[in-house]
């Protein structure tokens, strides 16, 4: 059956009461229908059509309701359709979405890493940074306080250029006095054969004498008055004191200027009576100074010429040599020092040197008064032990201890 027919049928069954409920009911409805249509004659029948014709219209008005209710369904369910079409579009758009940001996600965490790499060598390179900048400020630092010594230094050479100056015409003057001094020492020695030999330097006189020695033939030496017969003298650096073990033994020089009398001459002088030795010193800024010992006493060369005495000590230049006392004499072929190298090598003439020296009045001569290659002149106790300190004049000289 249509749609329609039924849509109808169920109509006019509602609107005529009619509820199939009950078969019998309905039978007796009907026939009470047909009865009342049989007893009302025409006007019931009119009545009826017209209710009739009112059930159809009501009925195309529910069967147009109802068509336009299917179409809207129709239309409603290819919207849907088309809805749910979209809708996988979307979802499929979704999906594409999420990869996308997924794979950013993924190139930013991977720039995140590159960026915290970045940001870790900045922080590297801004530490390296500070740590250059401060090393630079050092360096400026460093180098403004060098340029404040340069300054000084400079201020200083200034100094020591005139002071240079100074010395260089106090050493004209010295060499000059020097000069008359070797004048009168050579005019002595042309009288020394009309002088009678004696026992030690005399008192007053000065020049160069025989003096009379046990067990050797007269010793020609030079006095420098009071008594004092000099046993060596360093003035000039003209004599090469870096001898070796004869010279020293024998002696060696120009008795008028630079010389050393000889070990065994000093031996045989000491060991026949008590001698004070007395020591003059001299730097190149014309500063002097003096030692004097009261017991001054050698052993013979089978001793090798050990330092046996020195005694007390006085004297401004203060005491460098008992820090040598009971050692043997070394030349630079002679190594009789406590040292593991030649003391005497090292410092360039011979001495009494333990490892090495406290003193050292046989080293080599430096005319600018600095030590060179540690070869140098010096009396460690005059000047604080600063060994760059090289003396300009030695003198020293022995003579019997009076009593």
């Amino acid at each position: 059956m249509e749609p329609r027919v039924l849509v109808a049928i169920l109509s006019v069954l509602v609107l005529t009461d009619l509820t199939f409920a009950d078969e019998e009911s309905s039978k007796i409805k009907v026939s009470e229908k047909f009865i009342r249509s049989a007893e009302c004659s025409g006007s019931c029948f009119k009545a009826a059509l017209s209710e009739i014709k009112t059930k159809d219209e009501q009925i195309d008005a529910l069967i147009k309701s109802n068509e336009a209710l299917m179409k809207t369904q129709s239309d409603n369910e290819e919207l849907i359709r088309t809805i749910k079409i979209e809708n996988n579009k979307k979802n499929n758009e979704i999906i594409n979405k999420e990869t996308l940001i997924n794979l950013l996600n993924k190139q930013i965490n991977e720039k995140n890493e590159k960026l915290l790499s970045c940001l870790h060598n900045i922080n590297k390179n801004i530490n390296t940074t500070i740590e250059k900048e401060k090393e630079i400020q050092e360096n400026k630092e460093e180098i403004k306080r060098r340029d404040q010594l340069l300054n000084k230094k400079d201020k200083e050479i200034q100094e020591r250029t005139e002071q240079a100056r100074s010395k260089d015409a106090l050493f004209r003057d010295l060499t000059s006095h020097i000069n008359v001094i070797s004048q009168n020492l050579t005019k002595a020695n042309t009288k020394l054969e009309k002088c009678d030999e004696i026992n030690s330097c005399p008192i007053s006189g000065k020049g160069i004498y025989h003096i009379k020695l046990s067990e050797k033939s007269a010793l020609v030496a030079p006095c420098n008055g009071s008594g004092w017969m000099v046993i060596q003298r360093r003035m000039d650096g003209s004599v090469d004191f870096g001898r070796n073990w004869t010279e020293y033994r024998d002696g060696f020089g120009n008795l008028t200027g630079e010389f050393f009398i000889g070990l065994q001459n000093l031996h045989l002088i000491t060991k026949s009576r008590q001698h004070e030795l007395l020591i003059r010193l001299g730097k190149v800024d014309g500063s002097t100074a003096f030692v004097k010992y009261d017991n001054f006493r050698i052993g013979s060369e089978k001793d090798f010429y050990l330092l046996e005495s020195v005694g007390n000590h006085t004297g401004g230049a203060g005491d460098s040599l008992n820090y040598h006392l009971n050692m043997k004499f070394s030349t630079t072929d002679r190594d009789n020092d406590l040292a593991e190298g030649s003391c005497a090598k090292w410092h360039g003439g011979g001495w009494w040197f333990r490892e090495c020296a406290e003193s050292c009045l046989n080293g080599g001569f430096h005319k600018d008064g600095k030590m060179k290659n540690s070869s140098s002149i010096y009396w460690g106790s005059w000047y604080n032990y600063d060994y760059s300190v090289s003396l300009t004049f030695v003198e020293m000289m022995i003579r019997p201890k009076p009593f």
